[in-house]
């Protein structure tokens, strides 16, 4: 019986565990070729969550998933706003992992402005005391910056800062 509980425990967190594996292959396929292609440009700055709606939550033995939209403000390097759509599992142990495409509106190092986006591949972690952390991929653009490439991270609660490597590359 030990044994068929842990062989549940496990099969509960594989989504999570597919989440994060599945992000970090789309970051090796993506940053390896973009850093070999043009002048990097060292991206820093600050974000603000405007807004963070949970939904469609389900509870399985003490494990809880959920899917969220978030609005956020974004200056510095990134300066402009982000919708936010991804989903949770919160562990027993009161953190919770993350997985969210993120449609960014605005500019990058000065380029961008109206009708550019680009679309990042979110990893979030959160402890239980609310502290953030997590990275983030380029996985397309549009207009200005279509060919923007790159990965970064960011820190902080529902206000923080980021750093990234990016580079403008075909």
């Amino acid at each position: 019986m030990d044994t068929k509980r842990r062989r549940i425990q496990f099969s509960r967190r594989t989504p999570a565990l597919l989440g994060s594996l599945l992000a970090f292959v789309v970051f090796v396929s993506l940053a390896v070729p973009a850093a070999a292609a043009g002048t990097p440009i060292a991206a820093s700055g600050s974000y603000q969550q405007v807004s963070f709606v949970p939904s469609n939550f389900t509870t399985v033995g003490g494990v809880t998933f959920f899917d969220f939209t978030e609005h956020d403000s974004l200056s510095g390097t990134l300066s402009g706003t982000s919708v936010i759509q991804g989903s949770c599992v919160t562990l027993a142990s009161g953190e919770t992992l993350c997985q969210a495409l993120e449609t960014f509106t605005g500019e990058v190092a000065g380029q961008g402005g109206a009708g550019a986006t680009v679309q990042f591949r979110d990893v979030v972690a959160i402890d239980p005391t609310g502290t953030v952390s997590g990275s983030f991929t380029v996985v397309a653009g549009t207009g200005a910056l279509t060919n923007l490439h790159g990965h970064g991270t960011f820190h902080g609660t529902s206000t923080g800062s980021y750093t990234a490597l990016l580079v403008f590359a075909p």
